[in-house]
């Protein structure tokens, strides 16, 4: 009888091992890339190829989306998202991932090759299916380090909230710069320009703006147009 009570408590607290265990947070990842005067549609067909192939053929890869500057048609960024980092390292090893490095050295200026590594602090989207109206922002925010949590206290219900009862937000993500905590990356697709004129006008977007407009130091919205916009649809990730 002692014998299976310790077999049982110990069971029980394996279980409940199991149960505390965390999901790995997903990788999000950016990247800035200059292409080379007069490969820009050259770089379109293979960052196409690429994100195409890569959600439709990869569980972990759950979002890719490629943008360019509006002011410069030659500086773009690739946005992605991957559930965890076997699912990434899976993707490195893909063909069409393959296939697209071995044509950089064409495309992109070797000198103009920037990955900006992040830590996820909110990833929420809907399946986005894109066409002439889909707009995107991408802003870039510098936070008062005496005000780091505050921010985040404020600003990730905010981003919960309009996606819950916003129909035109597709997309809002949040991460912070993994060599300097109090630089934050948001990336949102919207469906339309009056979709997040609308968005402007509720009451948690107002009160996210008034609440935060001592917080922060520096705010750079680069303004970005979109090139193709893929995702899975349904993600809901909060850091603790």
């Amino acid at each position: 009888m002692k014998n299976i009570l310790i077999f049982t408590l110990a069971l029980s607290s394996a279980v409940a091992a199991q149960e505390r265990i965390t999901p790995a947070a997903p990788v999000f990842s950016i990247f800035e890339l200059g292409i080379q005067q007069g490969k820009t549609a050259t770089y379109e067909e293979m960052a196409k190829k690429n994100i195409t192939a890569s959600i439709a053929d990869q569980a972990g890869t759950l979002g890719m989306y490629s943008i360019r500057q509006k002011a410069n048609v030659n500086i773009a960024y690739m946005v992605e998202i991957y559930a965890d980092n076997d699912a990434y390292k899976k993707h490195l090893e893909s063909p069409q991932y393959k296939a697209f490095i071995q044509n950089t050295p064409d495309i992109i200026e070797p000198n103009h090759k920037r990955k900006i590594d992040t830590v996820p602090q909110f990833l929420g989207d809907k399946k986005v299916v894109q066409n002439d109206a889909t707009i995107n922002n991408f802003v870039i925010v510098d936070v008062k380090p005496e005000f780091s949590q505050a921010f985040k206290d404020i600003v990730l219900p905010e981003m919960v909230e309009s996606l819950k009862v916003e129909d035109g937000v597709l997309a809002m993500y949040a991460a912070t710069d993994k060599e300097n905590s109090n630089r934050w990356y948001f990336y949102e697709i919207y469906a339309s320009t009056a979709a997040y004129e609308a968005h402007r006008q509720t009451p948690h977007f107002i009160h996210y703006l008034k609440q935060t407009a001592n917080m922060t130091t520096n705010k750079e919205a680069v303004s970005v147009s979109p090139d193709l916009l893929l995702n899975k649809g349904g993600l809901r990730f909060t850091r603790p």
